[in-house]
């Protein structure tokens, strides 16, 4: 593989996950990446965001290996981007039996930041740390905090409040360690080849669901030269390269103490990419030895995470017929979600007809006004006693309009799909 190639393709395993779509969202639409998933054939979110996700056996299961290699070998893979740290212990163990390059962490370094005592061992007289409890006779008071050692996106992490909770918790699989109620912060990092930082970017997990940090505004002043500060303490015991992050957690006298180490991206990582930090761009440029450089915007953002839909619909056309009133300008403005499905129909070579009761006296320099007038294929002007069912002629088509009766004598007669403004999200397809 040269580092002068102009096209990797880079699979993204497993890429449903949160991890997995912010990598998607970071090189999706990058000139030199062009992408491809797979996952276990589960229920995820894979299948909607590429039009292919390929289906790889559970790891725990005889014959994954095969199935990945096929799919290396029909999607002519370069590169395995690794997107949670599962999948980063299966594929570093069995490296040498997968048929293409992985990103992947040196084996050391893996050993020490997968295993949260081991990091704590190495870093405890370098910072400050949680007291880790070896044995149930130690803890004298509760609450105290337990997480499994090896585990990863707080899975069965959780409060235990007294003696009866532990008896049952083999202190070897996890940590239990003092409880910290103060602020908790993840911090975001990049590191070049030599292990020396270029990057390192706080944030607080102010609101945290389903493990996942919901909110997130830039930390500046004191408590960044600090962050920064300690990125650099870790990374002379650790020598880290590429993405990496760590959080850090305040105890009742407000001292920050070292959680965790993780060597992956990610999920509210789009917080710091939008500052001007691709972690994903700028992991793949380094693996191949290019030289990268980063340069994040001084302006200040926050973010703020919720549910995001997405749908896959089984209906087969190949043209659209929309309304212009009240559905592609609504309240005096361009809707943008039905122009961003417009130029999606374009990507796909889908007939845009434009069929429309509009009052406007110059209707073409209406559509000029807002700059529309060249997006459709056909533009059907029809009077107020015109029926619109009567000009659609296409019965592999789709019908958008505002109006209820109007969708319903559509829907009636021509016999097609119909959609009112609060729909079009169904139609946009973001698979790759």
């Amino acid at each position: 593989m040269s580092k002068n190639q102009k096209t990797w393709n880079v699979l993204i395993f497993p890429g449903g996950t949160e991890n997995g779509i912010e990598i998607y969202n970071s090189l999706k639409n990058c000139k030199e990446i062009k992408l491809s998933s797979a996952s276990s054939d589960v229920s995820n979110h894979a299948s909607y965001i590429f039009k292919k996700n390929n289906i790889v056996r559970d790891l725990r299961l005889h014959g994954w290996i095969a199935d990945l290699n096929k799919v290396i070998k029909k999607n002519n893979i370069d590169l395995i981007y690794p997107a949670n740290s599962l999948v980063i212990d299966y594929l570093s163990i069995n490296k040498n039996k997968i048929n293409t390059e992985i990103l992947l962490p040196e084996n050391e370094i893996l050993e020490m930041t997968r295993s949260k005592k081991r990091t704590i061992e190495i870093l405890n007289n370098f910072l400050e740390t949680p007291h880790i409890y070896q044995s149930i006779n130690e803890v004298m008071s509760y609450p105290v905090f337990i997480k499994p050692d090896r585990g990863y996106g707080a899975q069965d992490a959780k409060k235990v409040h007294s003696q009866l909770d532990l008896e049952n918790i083999d202190f070897n699989e996890y940590v239990v360690q003092e409880y910290l109620p103060g602020k908790e912060y993840t911090i975001d990092c990049f590191s070049d080849k030599e292990g020396e930082l270029l990057f390192a970017g706080g944030r607080e997990r102010s609101r945290i669901r389903m493990a996942t940090s919901m909110h997130a505004e830039i930390i500046e002043g004191e408590l960044k030269i600090f962050f920064e500060k300690t990125a650099k303490k870790i990374l002379s015991k650790i020598k880290i390269t590429g993405a990496w992050f760590f959080q850090l957690k305040q105890d009742r006298d407000n001292v920050f103490k070292l959680l965790e180490i993780d060597i992956r991206i990610a999920g509210t990582m789009g917080f710091n990419r939008c500052r001007g930090v691709n972690f994903p761009l700028l992991s793949i440029f380094q693996h191949y030895g290019k030289n990268i450089s980063i340069l994040p915007n001084k302006i200040k953002i926050s973010l703020d995470r919720c549910l995001n839909n997405r749908y896959i619909m089984e209906y087969d056309y190949d043209t659209v017929y929309v309304d212009l009133d009240d559905t592609i300008i609504v309240h005096n403005k361009i809707n943008i979600d039905i122009i961003s499905f417009l130029y999606q129909c374009i990507n796909k070579n889908i007939k845009i007809i434009l069929i429309s009761k509009s009052l406007e006296k110059d209707k073409e320099e209406f559509l000029k006004k807002w700059k529309i007038s060249d997006l459709f294929d056909e533009k059907i002007w029809l009077a107020e006693d015109k029926h619109k069912y009567n000009f659609i002629k296409n019965k592999k088509s789709i019908y958008i309009d505002d109006s209820f009766s109007q969708r319903e004598a559509v829907s009636l007669k021509n016999n097609i799909p119909t959609f009112d403004t609060s729909m079009v999200e169904v139609l946009i397809d973001e698979r790759i």
